[in-house]
């Protein structure tokens, strides 16, 4: 029973790791698309508030940056994969004696 116990942990740990950092993302983009809005229906008629422009855009930008980084480079399916004990793929080595 212990065992068991011990293998599930870390299959927990990688997927409550990777949604963390999806939530974390998709909160930092909603909360850039929200300042944005905020601004262009209570601020923008009156030209006001105008740091809140480039605020909203940074953490819009940042969210989108940071969610094409994470998910570009598959840290999820390397983190499951160190879950599942799986060894990355390895490419064959390149054959010097061989011509193309």
């Amino acid at each position: 029973m212990g065992g068991s116990v011990a293998e599930q942990r870390p299959a927990a740990t990688t997927t409550w790791a990777c949604g963390a950092a999806t939530a974390a993302v998709a909160a930092v983009g909603l909360a850039g698309a929200g300042v944005l809005v905020w601004w262009a229906l209570a601020f923008h008629p009156a030209h006001q508030q105008l740091w809140m422009v480039p605020v909203g855009l940074v953490l819009l930008g940042t969210a989108l940056l940071a969610w094409l980084s994470l998910f570009a480079s598959g840290a999820c399916r390397w983190l499951g994969r160190l879950r599942d004990h799986q060894p990355p793929p390895v490419r064959p080595a390149p054959d010097p004696e061989r011509r193309r």
